[in-house]
């Protein structure tokens, strides 16, 4: 059985929750995250999670937007300071280009700091990367900018990670027959024009991928604040449309699959 923490849950605008970061265990007491939410707020929920910065060898990127990579900085300069710390970015080209230009103009120098400790990996969507025992694949979403998603094989079990995007037939046939798919859930089905122009699904469209890719649990992540959206609706809402067992996650949430 394997897990992942969800370090962070909420929408770019969300004041009540942490914005998107997931966290896996690899093999040893190696860690790998996926994004890494909008700021400083990472580090505080790796302390609160019980997850040492050190541990971490691998971040993988979904895209640009600022709450999936504004805590990349932070987390790199507490790295600088751990002799025994090293770190891999995986992100596609784009992507890969924006994080070095985005760390020379806010952390100048940070390369230097950690020298060989810090490697970069572009990813190729279809093609998958082996670290610490887990096969990553990243395959294409529908956002409006360069975003992948990530299948993560680890000992027989199978999540997918499904970032930001509307709806899609990459998700359906990368997820399908997982234990676990993390979905992107913008609001009610109600609200479907106005989350497919910001590049998002409905909480009903992430259970119709879940139902047709037979997946056997949805949860639903990247979600905007109370005062527009109740997760328990959306959670409802989504399990009317898979059939399957739903939950909206929260904040420090562990979820094995």
């Amino acid at each position: 059985m394997r897990r992942v923490t969800f370090l962070g849950t909420g929408d770019p605008l969300n004041g009540e929750r942490a914005q998107s970061s997931l966290a896996l265990p690899l093999a040893g007491d190696e860690m790998m995250l996926i994004d890494a939410s909008s700021g400083t707020v990472l580090l505080g929920r790796l302390e609160t999670a019980g997850i040492p910065p050190e541990s971490v060898r691998h971040l993988f990127l979904s895209h640009r937007h600022f709450d999936h990579v504004g805590g990349f900085a932070p987390l790199i300069a507490s790295l600088a300071a751990l002799p025994e710390a090293s770190l891999l970015v995986h992100a596609a080209p784009d992507t890969l280009r924006a994080l070095r230009d985005l760390l020379g103009l806010t952390l100048p120098g940070a390369e230097s700091w950690l020298g060989k400790r810090l490697g970069w990996r572009e990813l190729v969507p279809g093609k998958p990367t082996e670290v610490g025992g887990a096969e990553v694949t990243p395959f294409s979403l529908d956002h409006g900018l360069e975003c992948v998603g990530f299948r993560v094989a680890q000992a027989g079990a199978v999540a997918v990670f499904s970032a930001d995007t509307r709806p899609t037939r990459e998700v359906v046939e990368n997820a399908k027959g997982a234990d676990l798919l993390v979905h992107d859930a913008y609001g009610p089905h109600n609200a479907a024009e106005q989350a497919h122009a910001m590049g998002h699904s409905t909480a009903t469209e992430a259970g119709e991928a879940a139902r047709a890719a037979g997946v056997r649990r949805l949860v639903l992540n990247h979600l905007r604040s109370s005062r527009f959206v109740d997760p328990e609706e959306l959670a409802a809402e989504a399990e009317a449309a898979f059939g399957g067992p739903v939950r909206a996650a929260e904040d420090l949430d562990t979820v094995e699959f």
